[in-house]
């Protein structure tokens, strides 16, 4: 039955005999003094007759109230038990660095070296690339930390080589720097300069 619909089969049979007894007393056939009363009767007969109703409508659907349990958008949408998303691989990474570092784009290259260097702790190939991107950008001092991180993981020729390069590189930038701010007159701003020379002609060959 629907809430708030009496369902008149839920009443006993002793409380049918009950209130047929309650209405026998107000048929006319009362005598005057006591048919004087009947509109208090009847307002009790009625409060009598609504709180069964109620009574047997609540008991009648009491399981229908019950809401049902909502869940919030969160727990529908991702199982407790569900597997985390699977992490790219190495090889992805490497060929996404490879490829950013042809085409050119460094801070995208440099960002996949990085993250292949944390993914592969041991691997000294990521820090000898980031090596070679850090010295074709300029960034010599970071190239030269790169090499050596190489080297710690792995004793390489080729990185030497490089290493070495940079050094160079930055030997050149530091003499020439020197040079540049010796007073002219300074006996060692001469020797800077050859030392410079020499490096530069060297480089040369």
């Amino acid at each position: 039955m629907g809430h708030g619909v009496f369902d008149w089969r839920r009443i006993s049979n002793k409380t049918w005999e009950h209130a047929a007894r309650s209405t026998k007393s107000f048929l006319i056939r009362r005598s005057p003094e006591r048919f004087a009363q009947m509109p208090c009767r009847i307002a009790l007969i009625v409060a009598y007759c609504m709180v069964l109703a109620g009574c047997a409508t609540m008991q009648g659907t009491s399981t229908s109230l019950e809401a049902p349990v909502s869940r919030s958008p969160d727990d529908r949408a991702v199982p407790s038990n569900a597997p985390p998303a699977p992490s790219p691989s190495a090889d992805f990474i490497e060929e996404r660095a490879r490829q950013a570092y042809a085409t050119g784009r460094w801070d995208v290259a440099e960002g996949y070296y990085l993250q292949l260097a944390r993914l592969q702790p041991q691997d000294a190939g990521p820090w000898f690339q980031l090596g070679n991107l850090y010295a074709e950008q300029g960034r010599l001092d970071m190239a030269e930390r790169a090499y050596r991180e190489a080297l710690r993981r792995r004793d390489d020729a080729r990185t030497l080589h490089n290493l070495g390069l940079v050094q160079v590189r930055l030997g050149v930038g530091a003499l020439r720097e020197a040079w540049e701010r010796l007073p002219p007159n300074d006996p060692a701003r001469q020797q800077t300069h050859e030392f410079l020379r020499a490096l530069l002609d060297a480089m040369a060959q």
